[in-house]
């Protein structure tokens, strides 16, 4: 019961934090039309997009984990 609820709790986390995070189709759609673009350049996340993508893995980990131990129990 208490991991279904805690379940629930991480899915709707995993929402907003993927909503909240910047899109990245810009670099995508230059790609397939052949504008220029920096697509391939190395560029590294910084300050809140870097926290963010670091949440969006955790809660990932997270929810995979407890979707797993409800199955199993």
């Amino acid at each position: 019961m208490i991991l279904n609820i805690l379940l629930m709790i991480v899915s709707v986390a995993l929402i907003i934090v993927c909503l909240l995070q910047s899109g990245k189709s810009d670099g995508i759609v230059n790609a397939l039309t052949g504008q220029s673009s920096n697509l391939f350049a190395q560029q590294k996340e910084r300050g809140a997009d870097l926290v963010l993508s670091r949440m969006t893995v955790g809660l990932a980990v997270a929810f995979f984990v407890l979707a797993i131990l409800i199955r199993m129990g």
